[in-house]
């Protein structure tokens, strides 16, 4: 029953004020109608407190013809029942707002607003976007309904449509879009790529870094389009910019580079690079790479003074952990060497369950890479945790 009281508030808060309105030669005129909504408020409350929601909901709706006055009343009862997840009577409560046809310009576009929540809540998203176009047609509630029409789209994963979104509600409110639509290009860009469309999607990055010079994720994307063209030495730069924009992306940057140095052949020169681009005394990951190119190289001397003293680190990654597991696997034999490789074994399949990064926002965590929060949905700020032995989901880039 607790859940229930707190939408009583608004009800009873309507009652108190409707009482003290009323004055002077209308005191006399209104003093039945008031006495009525009274007498039904109390037995609207009785219906909440006896948990009979849906004969409270009808009450309460049948009220919104008493006054006018009511429909505030109605607008907030709809919208904490579609908080608590009874969306179906929030979209009748304000069907049935909506439906009076003496409401105040303003009355109808706030009951329009929180119908077409109600929809894009329920996933009506059809619904929902006829009438955020409405409003935005009207001119009321520009901003919300751009904002909202913009959430419709990604959800559609309407690209374009929610950029032109974006950059109305930019236009209709003080709040800065230039990190979500810069994501907005970068989902075309992925678009582009999967179709073969290369230069369409090369130029979708290069919106997003003119819509946002700081979207790493847009470096990255350039990155990888130059290096599946073959043009590597462009696609380090690439790479090189994202790396310099954010180290606390390294992680994934640095995978992309390891794979672009073997491929065009200058694995050799990786650790040189690596030295000269990162902070290897704090950077986990670039160590964790430096194991990796050495061991490609077959440069034994170097690996293993390297994870010698890697293990003497009061943390350490356990990527490099399982370098060293493998590496004494392989230099031992017998009963020692299956020690190791039971020890390999089980940290491998434990590595997979690392939280390796987190939402900067809203405290979402997850063991890969989301460009959009699936927590609180906003785009950007998802990124590895600064703890330098969580990178755990290098391979999984």
């Amino acid at each position: 029953m607790e859940p229930l009281l707190w939408l009583l508030l608004p009800v009873a808060a309507a009652s108190g004020w409707l009482s003290a309105r009323y004055s002077g030669r209308r005191r006399a005129t209104l003093r039945d109608g008031q006495n009525a909504f009274s007498e039904h408020c109390l037995q609207g409350l009785n219906y909440l407190l006896s948990e009979q929601s849906d004969k409270a909901i009808s009450l309460l709706v049948d009220l919104v013809d008493v006054d006018e006055d009511t429909v505030e009343t109605h607008l907030v009862l709809g919208s904490l029942f579609r908080r608590r997840g009874e969306v179906d009577r929030a979209i009748r409560i304000h069907q049935n707002i909506i439906a009076r046809p003496s409401l105040s310009p303003a009355q109808k576009a706030n009951a329009l607003q929180q119908l077409g929540i109600d929809f894009l809540k329920a996933g009506l998203l059809d619904r929902a976007e006829n009438i955020f176009l409405k409003l935005a047609e009207t001119g009321r509630n520009q901003e919300h309904a751009w904002r909202y029409l913009a959430s419709v789209y990604e959800r559609e994963k309407e690209w374009a449509k929610a950029i032109h979104a974006a950059v109305r509600h930019q236009k209709a409110s003080d709040s800065p879009q230039h990190v979500r639509i810069a994501h907005y290009h970068c989902e075309l860009v992925e678009e582009q790529v999967k179709a073969g469309k290369i230069e369409q999607a090369e130029s979708e990055a290069k919106a997003a870094l003119a819509v946002d010079p700081d979207c790493i994720r847009a470096y990255i994307q350039t990155g990888d389009i130059l290096s599946s063209r073959g043009n590597f030495n462009a696609a380090v730069k690439s790479f090189r910019k994202a790396l310099a924009k954010d180290r606390h992306f390294s992680p994934v940057v640095l995978n992309r580079l390891y794979k672009t140095f073997t491929k065009a052949g200058t694995l050799a020169d990786f650790p040189v690079f690596v030295r000269k681009n990162t902070d290897c005394n704090t950077d986990a990951a670039a160590r964790y790479f430096l194991v990796r190119v050495y061991k490609d190289l077959g440069d034994e001397q170097r690996l293993h003074e390297l994870l010698y003293k890697e293990m003497e680190r009061k943390e350490v990654s356990p990527y490099i952990v399982l370098a060293y597991l493998e590496m004494m696997r392989e230099n031992t034999s017998g009963d020692i060497s299956a020690s190791f490789a039971a020890l390999e074994k089980t940290l491998t399949s434990r590595l997979g369950t690392y939280m390796a990064c987190h939402c900067t926002h809203c405290g979402f965590e997850s063991n890969l890479i989301f460009w959009q929060c699936p927590g609180c949905q906003h785009w950007g700020t998802v990124r590895p945790h600064q703890n330098p032995v969580e990178y755990s989901w290098l391979d999984s880039e």
